[in-house]
Order: structure tokens, then C-alpha cells, then sequence
């Protein structure tokens, strides 16, 4: 009996220890068990709580972004220069297309198994079977995309969003809708409304009011797109809706929707009429003169430092900015592509530099010698100081030396003695080095300070560089001895750089009282409902000269104009002054050429500043063009300046005011003298400025020419005819090409014709460089020819800084 109960204890101890190990290693199994899983947990419920949480709303819910309207761009006219209007992009689905392919299937074999015929066609579909070839077909040839790419896109079964084409403009939106709502399409193809940017006028104003890249979100790109981009593009609104597992939206369930902010609207210092005039001027100069670089030409309004217009070559559309226009640059993208030397990554980026040029801001982006031009400043500084005056005096032999440089005048035989106004209207580089030197390097250097050539003048742009040593010479260097030479360069504009904005900016202080502004393209900012956000008013940066001196340089630079090197600028009727330059590159035969105008003389409403950058000589070290055009600011940039001003002062309105000597010359309408008496029609004709030749020895007039209502320059002759019956055969116009003035009215005169200057009305020493009416051409007697003259002199000669 003891024996059993000890072998009952020991079986129930061995129990015990094995049920003991039996829990430990439950407990150390299980522990092992759940330490990962409890891991797992605390991974996925805190570590990726955020991921996980955004993958299961994007699972649930449809987000889709509401584009706002981009803010109109305006000119100073309330003319459109951009604007945003709908456009869609175009969405696949290409699993509810399947799901649609499917349908149509299941409808044509419930069609098949009608046991009528008339049952088979009511419910055979209307429209042909969808497939992906007649899907990928149609879309290609409305969007012009490639057919085997659509089909790519339409093979992904699990995608329910494949964008194939941005920007859709509305028209092609319509024909894809009514493709989609016609062939059982209309779950499978979508149309998503957002906004497209149009530029009206296309290439106006283009590197000014820039362009909106749609790869980068629709943000602005360049110009004030890019400048004002926060302010135009406003906030982006959001609907969002639930889904169901296969991920179609369920409208009624759940649905949210944040407005768009449409962005606020710019109005522009910009005129579009104006503008149209500097691109216009431009263009036709850089044909004229055969350009190789392009050019610029800036209009501002000097009292305010407002820009009325910006012009830049090479241009490009707006619409398609990443297409290049201009021909030169074209031939460059040409070369690239035909270079077997660049690997494809350098033929990219040569690619990529032929568009920056395009969009480049030629008078803004880069610097330049200004040459001649610059000389305002110098005679405005030399004025304030007190060094020169009006009575001061300069010889000028064709050359000065300084330190151990020669250097020319543009004329070489010399100017002689001269006055200070005869001086600036020569643009003599010797009197210049002298007015230089009067002032002195440091006073010198204090007005390149003061005028702002060695700051950003601040315009509300992109691109303006941040003036350096290397630009122009640091003050101690200048002022030292060994910067003696440089003091005699600058003080004709060359050896440093400046741009195009900092010159017209500081020539504008010159002409307007002495005040320094700082120059603006935005004139305000308003949101939808007009109200005006911002507006921006002048700004002074400081004074720079007197009211006085500002008043003497206007008269000395007027007779610039008046028979000086900007003589060809001169418009009867308007007084304008200003100054021309022709700029030294580092290449050789490289010269730009330029004007600085500025109207009306006494009272400026409009300064401008035009450039043409590297005429195309005949050959090596010439002066002149194919055309025989004088490769100087006188001769080719100062005749678009005047034309330029004529047309802008015309359309702001400014009264025209002729001296007598212009009225005198002006065209004057032949009245009607026949019936009259000779004495009669002489005194007529007289009240007209207009002189007699008779033909016949009667007592009346039985005709005349010009016929009643020709206008003619006045002091023309009117041929009466005394009882002589006037001749009905037409003439042939003379060929005028490359004679003067007196030539020209003899070879007109001869025929019966009459002659109307335009050009160059001034110099002595000019030739006919084109005529209204072509040589040959038979014309009515009493006709009035118009020829345009151009110097042919050296009128601001190249390498010279003139």
C-alpha cells in the first residue's frame, strides 16, 4: 500500500515538472511568437501611421485639384497681353473602357440570341464596337499624338487615369466629348477643366510679359509671368469625393469642395501702340542695315520712369516659346543638329542655349560698351561741377595722347576749334578726354555712383545683373595713377559695361530736372472685382544735378539733332535732342550702333534707346554695309530714332510746332487757278508758297500741274498753262539711286515730276538711298516722288565711340 502511494506521488510530481516545462516553453514559445507580431503592430500602427492613413484616404476618395483663373495681364490701355481661358486635359480610364468593351459585347450576344429579327436589331448597340485600335485612331488624329502610344496606355487595365494630352483647347474638348458620348465612351474618357494661358498679340513685349510653363505646375516661367507669379496664379481649389473598391467615385456618399482664389490681375506701364512702334522700328532697321545680333529699343517716360515700351531681337511667340523664329537662330539649331562631333548631352545643351538667347532681355540680361551715348552724363557732370560752360572752347587735331595712347577722334583730319555745344554735337572724343580729365577720377567716379551705374536701377524684372569690378573699374583702380587711361576712355564710353536700362534710366536724370527714378513695368494690381491691390507710384532714388543743368544739357543735346551727328534723327515740326554711339566689341567688326533721343526738347514726354547689334560689314575693317549704309549710330540708328519719336509723339498727341524755315518747306495743296489770270493765279499760288512757270503766251489759264488738291513741297514751281493744252503722255520716273538733293529735283523737274525729301533733309553731303515710286514706272505729269537721303559722311563713326 505505501509502495502504491509513493508510486502515485512520483507520477503526480513527474506530472508536475512535465505540465511546468510544458508552460515555460508555452510561455517562452508564445513570447517568441508575439514579440514580432506585436512589433509588426506597433510598426504599422505608429512607425507608418501617417503613410498608412494617406493610402486608405487615397483608397476611399477621389481628389481631383480646381484650377484657378491666372490673372489678366493688361497694358497701360486696358489692351489684353495674357489672359487664361478653359482648356481641358484628357483622361483614359482604361479600365472602365474594358468594363464599356465588355458591356458592348454582353449587348451584341443578347442581340444574337433574340429569336426575331426585329428583336436583334432593337437591341443590337448604335454604335460600332469600341476597340482599342478605333480608341488609339481617333484620339491620335484629334490631339496629333501617336497612335501605338494612346494603345500603351489604353493596355493598363488597373489604371482608371492616364493623361494623354494637356492643354486641350476647347474645340478639339468638344469633338472628343461628342467621339466619347456617341461610340458608349463616356465612363472610359474624361475631360478635366483646367486653365490655358493666351498671349493675344503673340510676340509683343515677349521677354517683358513672359510665358507660363504647364510642365512645372502652370507657373509662371519668365517676365513678369514669372516676377508676379503668387500674385497671378491665386489658390488652387479641390473636390473630393468617396470611391468604391474598384475605385469608382460615389457622388452621393461623400463629397467636398474648397473654391479656387483666382489670382489678381496686372496692368501694365507698357502701350501696346507704342510697343508695336519700337518692334516695329526695330525690325526694319535690323533688315535695313543687315544685323547679325538683333537689338533693342526701350521707350520711357522720363519725369516717372515709367517704361512705355520694351523691345528685344531675337523675339518669340508667346504661344510657343519653346519654338525658335528668328532666322539667324534657326540656322544656329541647324548647325547643332548637323554637328557629328557633340554627344547627344552637348548637342542638348547647345539646343537649350540657341532658346535662352531668345528669351534673353537683351537691354536688361547683358551689358555693354555704351559708347557716345554715355557722353550725356559726362556733359551733365562737367556742367553741375562747374568745369565747363557754355563759352569754354576745345581743339581737337584728330587725335589726343594720353599717358602712352594715341587716341583717334572719329574724325581724323580734326574738328578744329570748337565751342562746347559744337563739341557734343560732333561727338568729339578729344574734347571729351579733356572734359574728363577737367573733372577729375574721383569727381568722375562720384557721378558714375550718382547716376547709378554701379547699382541695379531696380525694375521690377527678372535678370538684372548685379554691376561688378569686372564690369567697371573699382575706385581705387580708377583713381590711381595707372588709371589715367581709363578716366580718357570712360569719358567717351568705352572700357566698361553697363546695361542698356542703367543708361536710359540715368540719361533720363540727364533731361528731366536731374532726378534719378527708378523704372517700373507695373503700374497696379487688381483683384476680380477692380478693387486695386497695389499701385505703384514714381520713385526718386536721389537728385543727381540741378533743374539747371538738366535745362542746359536738353539745349546743348538738341543741337545734336540740329545739325549734328544725330541729324538724321530731325523731324520737321518736333524738337528733339539726343546723342549717338557706336559701341567697340571685343570681335573684330563688331560695333553696335545706337541713339539716345528724347522729345520734345524743351519739355521731354518720351526718351528712347535704340540699338542694333553688329551690322554686317562688306569685308574686313570696312565701315560700310552691302547696301552702302555708314556703320555708325548717325548714320543707321539715329534716322529710326526720329522716325520712332515722330510716330510716338504723334499718337500721344503732342502738338507739332515749325519754325519758319519748316513751314516754308512744307507741303502745301495746289488750289484751283484756272479761269484766272496769270496775275491772279500768281498771287493764288503765292498765298500758298508756291512759285509759277508758264507754258503759251494767253491771257488765262486753260490748265495747270499739278491738278487742284496735289500736295507738293512748298516752293515748287506750278506749271500754268496759257492757252497751251497740257500734255496727256505719261513719263517714266527717273532713277534717283545715289544722287543728292539738287541732283534728284533737276532729274524730276526735267519730267514734270516733283520731289519730297525725307531722311537726311539736312546735311549737305547726302545721297538717295530709296525713292516712293521705282525708277521706270509711268506716271501723270505733276506726280510727287518721295526720297529718302541718307548721309554720306562719317557721321558717328565706328571705333570711335561716336
Amino acid at each position: 500500500m505505501k509502495k502504491q502511494k509513493k508510486i502515485q506521488r512520483d507520477s503526480a510530481k513527474a506530472n508536475h515538472s512535465v505540465l511546468i516545462r510544458i508552460l515555460i516553453l508555452m510561455g517562452l514559445f508564445g513570447v517568441l511568437f508575439f514579440i514580432p507580431m506585436f512589433g509588426r503592430l506597433f510598426y504599422l500602427q505608429i512607425v507608418q501611421h501617417e503613410e498608412l492613413e494617406s493610402k486608405a484616404i487615397d483608397q476611399q476618395t477621389y481628389d481631383r485639384s480646381v484650377v484657378a483663373n491666372r490673372g489678366t495681364i493688361y497694358d497701360s490701355k486696358g489692351n489684353t497681353l495674357a489672359m487664361s481661358a478653359t482648356a481641358y486635359d484628357v483622361q483614359l480610364s482604361p479600365l472602365e473602357i474594358l468594363e464599356c468593351q465588355e458591356a458592348y459585347q454582353e449587348q451584341v450576344e443578347k442581340a444574337q440570341a433574340a429569336e426575331t429579327a426585329e428583336e436583334r436589331e432593337k437591341l443590337m448597340p448604335s454604335y460600332p464596337e469600341p476597340t482599342n485600335e478605333s480608341i488609339a485612331q481617333t484620339l491620335s488624329q484629334l490631339l496629333g499624338l501617336d497612335q501605338e502610344s494612346i494603345l500603351q496606355r489604353l493596355s493598363k487595365t488597373n489604371s482608371m487615369y492616364e493623361i494623354i494630352a494637356k492643354q486641350v483647347d476647347e474645340d478639339v474638348a468638344d469633338q472628343i466629348s461628342a467621339y466619347a458620348s456617341e461610340n458608349g465612351l463616356s465612363r472610359g474618357i474624361y475631360l478635366n477643366a483646367t486653365a490655358k494661358r493666351y498671349y493675344p498679340y503673340s510676340t509683343l513685349a515677349a521677354q517683358i510679359v513672359g510665358w507660363v510653363n504647364y510642365n512645372d505646375g502652370n507657373r509662371g516661367a519668365y517676365g513678369l509671368e514669372a516676377m508676379y507669379d503668387d500674385i497671378l496664379a491665386g489658390q488652387t481649389g479641390r473636390v473630393v469625393t468617396a470611391k468604391d473598391g474598384h475605385g469608382k467615385q460615389m457622388l452621393y456618399r461623400y463629397e467636398d469642395y474648397y473654391d479656387a482664389t483666382d489670382g489678381y490681375d496686372l496692368t501694365l506701364t507698357l502701350d501696346a501702340t507704342i510697343q508695336y512702334y519700337c518692334e516695329r522700328v526695330l525690325a526694319e532697321g535690323i533688315e535695313k542695315y543687315e544685323v547679325q545680333d538683333g537689338g533693342f529699343v526701350i521707350a520711357m517716360e522720363p519725369k516717372t520712369g515709367r517704361i512705355l515700351a520694351w523691345a528685344n531681337s531675337p523675339t518669340y511667340d508667346l504661344n510657343d516659346p519653346r519654338t525658335v523664329i528668328d532666322s539667324r537662330l534657326q540656322a544656329e539649331l541647324t548647325a547643332i543638329a548637323a554637328d557629328t562631333t557633340l554627344t547627344d548631352e552637348e548637342r542638348s545643351t547647345a539646343q537649350t542655349e540657341v532658346l535662352f538667347k531668345q528669351w534673353s532681355n537683351k537691354a536688361l540680361n547683358e551689358t555693354y560698351e555704351p559708347g557716345s551715348t554715355f557722353k550725356t552724363t559726362v556733359l551733365a557732370a562737367a556742367l553741375e561741377e562747374g568745369v565747363v560752360n557754355e563759352n569754354s572752347t576745345f581743339y581737337c587735331p584728330g587725335y589726343a595722347i594720353v599717358a602712352d595712347r594715341h587716341i583717334w577722334c572719329s574724325d581724323h583730319k580734326g574738328h578744329k576749334d570748337q565751342t562746347l555745344a559744337k563739341a557734343v554735337a560732333n561727338s568729339c572724343n578729344p574734347a571729351f578726354i579733356e572734359i574728363g580729365q577737367a573733372l577729375g577720377a574721383e569727381t568722375f567716379y562720384d557721378y558714375l555712383e550718382a547716376f547709378g551705374f554701379k547699382d541695379k536701377t531696380g525694375i521690377d524684372l527678372q535678370g538684372e545683373p548685379t554691376p561688378n569690378d569686372n564690369l567697371i573699374w573699382p575706385r581705387e583702380e580708377f583713381t590711381s595713377p595707372i588709371g589715367l587711361t581709363s578716366l580718357a576712355t570712360a569719358s567717351f564710353g568705352q572700357r566698361f559695361k553697363i546695361t542698356p536700362l542703367q543708361l536710359i534710366t540715368a540719361a533720363s536724370a540727364v533731361i528731366n530736372g536731374g532726378h534719378l527714378m527708378r523704372p517700373y513695368v507695373m503700374e497696379s494690381i487688381t483683384d476680380a472685382d477692380g478693387n486695386v491691390i497695389q499701385h505703384t507710384e514714381p520713385t526718386e532714388v536721389r537728385q543727381v544735378v540741378s533743374e539747371s543743368t538738366s535745362e542746359r544739357c536738353r539745349t546743348i543735346l538738341e543741337g545734336v539733332v540740329d545739325g549734328g551727328t544725330g541729324k538724321q534723327a530731325y523731324v520737321a515740326g518736333y524738337r528733339i535732342g539726343g546723342k549717338t554711339g557706336s559701341s567697340e566689341t571685343d570681335e573684330d567688326d563688331h560695333t553696335i550702333v545706337s541713339f539716345l533721343g528724347f522729345a520734345p526738347a524743351n519739355d521731354p514726354q518720351v526718351v528712347v534707346l535704340i540699338a542694333y547689334d553688329n551690322p554686317t560689314p562688306t569685308g574686313p575693317n570696312s565701315n560700310y554695309t552691302s547696301g552702302g549704309h555708314y556703320i555708325s549710330g548717325g548714320n543707321m540708328a539715329a534716322p529710326m530714332a526720329g522716325e520712332l519719336l515722330a510716330d510716338i509723339l504723334d499718337y500721344m498727341g503732342v502738338e507739332k510746332q515749325y519754325t519758319d524755315a519748316e513751314k516754308a518747306a512744307m507741303d502745301m495743296t495746289v488750289p484751283n487757278v484756272t479761269g484766272l489770270t496769270l496775275s491772279e493765279a500768281t498771287a493764288r499760288l503765292a498765298e500758298s508758297n508756291l512759285e509759277v512757270r508758264t507754258v503759251g503766251s494767253g491771257d488765262t489759264v486753260t490748265d495747270q500741274i499739278p491738278a487742284q488738291g496735289v500736295a507738293i513741297p512748298g516752293g515748287s514751281q506750278v506749271i500754268l498753262y496759257m492757252g497751251s493744252e497740257k500734255p496727256t503722255d505719261k513719263v517714266a520716273v527717273p532713277d534717283l539711286s545715289g544722287m543728292n538733293r539738287e541732283q534728284a529735283q533737276t532729274a524730276l523737274t526735267n519730267v514734270g515730276l516733283y520731289l519730297k525729301s525725307t531722311g537726311d533733309t539736312t546735311s549737305e553731303s547726302v545721297r538717295a538711298e530709296s525713292q516712293s515710286i521705282a525708277a521706270g514706272t509711268e506716271v501723270e505729269m505733276g506726280m510727287v516722288v518721295e526720297v529718302h537721303f541718307v548721309g554720306t559722311t562719317a557721321t558717328g563713326g565706328a571705333g570711335s565711340g561716336t
